[in-house]
């Protein structure tokens, strides 16, 4: 009986919210092919926790994976990431190797950081503002996604743009994470 009430009790939900889960997915549709690295299925799972209306889980796991992004970035530019993400962001920009743009965006996704990651007291509760910035910073990932992975087909191949940050295969291909629905 347990188990038909909460079969029932789902469906209720998933009916009722199906329509604005479209919504929130159509407006931050991710960047749909990435790299195979180890935040790529973290990454998708961010836009996933937007659509759903789980706003507190995108926005902490946003700021995970644009922490991981720069420690990737600065491994594949060939130094040691610090622990500081904003040392790290800095170094990245100073060596030219993410535009001032790429900073910014960096930067902003990390704003309250501490407090989300803590759940300090002065996150927000209120469900309009929460899902404001949710949105705001599963968008800036997407972005920020869309120019480091960025790609081009061309004869239906994937060519990366920048290749250091491709893992490719001596027979030629690419291993990739695929966030299509």
């Amino acid at each position: 009986m347990q188990r038909v009430f909460t079969e029932d009790g789902i469906k209720q939900e998933f009916e009722h919210t199906l329509s604005s889960r479209v919504e929130r997915y159509l407006k931050v549709k991710p960047h749909g092919i990435v790299p195979l690295t180890e935040f790529a299925p973290v990454s998708a799972e961010c836009t996933l926790l937007f659509r759903d209306g789980h706003f507190y889980g995108s926005i902490a796991l946003s700021q995970a994976v644009a922490e991981a992004i720069a420690k990737f970035l600065c491994q594949k530019n060939g130094w040691k990431p610090k622990k500081n993400f904003e040392e790290n962001v800095a170094k990245l920009q100073t060596r030219h190797f993410i535009s001032n743009g790429m900073k910014d965006k960096l930067l902003r996704i990390w704003e309250k950081r501490d407090d989300y990651h803590h759940l300090n007291p002065t996150i927000e509760t209120d469900r309009e503002k929460l899902e404001a910035l949710a949105y705001e910073k599963v968008l800036l990932l997407k972005e920020i996604e869309s120019e480091v992975f960025k790609f081009s087909i061309v004869d239906g191949k994937l060519v990366p743009e920048n290749t250091k940050y491709w893992v490719l295969q001596q027979n030629g291909t690419v291993p990739v994470f695929l966030k299509l629905e």
